[in-house]
């Protein structure tokens, strides 16, 4: 039982130590204005993390108010002060977390989408330097290649900057799986025709 109430006061100062430090961070940038800066990925990554943390110790106290509650250790007026004031908390960190949610998404997104296209263009330099051996061998074919490989490649070659986060919709993040989807199975079908030839 003692433990208990150990587990509960720990929570309760935990979450009250982490809303002192929000409120004493959001009133010193609040006193001296800064620029806009631009959200790196690694701040937004740590903010988000930070806030799911805060989330977890936060639904952690509610459960224990609920529990001293039911064993009869705190009395119902304390049990719906501490139970508003933790879903007070909950419900902050939840907006926060909706308005971090999609840049971290994005990010992600991007990352992938960069590492592949790194990937592909490794994996065509490659077949590149592959063809010219063959060529200077003196051998000469005729290849078509597929639309589908045609269209890849065309892709690859016009890898832009990511655009800001607020233009971006959700149809991209279908539009950069499909593309994935359709390079790996390109890169399946040239392995393929590689295997076939050796």
């Amino acid at each position: 039982m003692s433990v208990e109430i150990a587990v509960i006061a720990g929570s309760s100062v935990a979450g009250a130590i982490s809303a002192a430090f929000l409120e004493k961070l959001s009133r010193s940038r609040s006193k001296a204005p800064q620029p806009l800066q631009k959200p790196t990925a690694n701040t937004i990554r740590t903010e988000l993390v930070s806030l799911l943390f805060e989330k977890t110790l936060a639904s952690e106290a509610i459960t224990r108010v609920y529990e001293a509650s039911q064993q009869g250790r705190i009395d119902r007026l304390e049990r719906d002060r501490l139970l508003l004031k933790y879903k007070q908390q909950l419900d902050s960190l939840n907006q926060k977390i909706q308005q971090i949610q999609p840049a971290a998404d994005y990010i992600e997104i991007a990352e992938m989408r960069n590492s592949l296209a790194k990937v592909i263009e490794d994996r065509i330099s490659a077949l590149d330097q592959k063809l010219q051996q063959l060529s200077k061998s003196g051998a000469t074919f005729d290849i078509a290649l597929d639309s589908q490989v045609q269209k890849i490649i065309a892709e690859t070659t016009k890898v832009q900057a990511a655009a800001p986060v607020e233009q971006k919709q959700k149809s991209d993040e279908k539009t950069i799986e499909q593309l994935q989807n359709e390079i790996v199975q390109a890169l399946e079908r040239l392995e393929q025709v590689e295997i076939d030839k050796d």
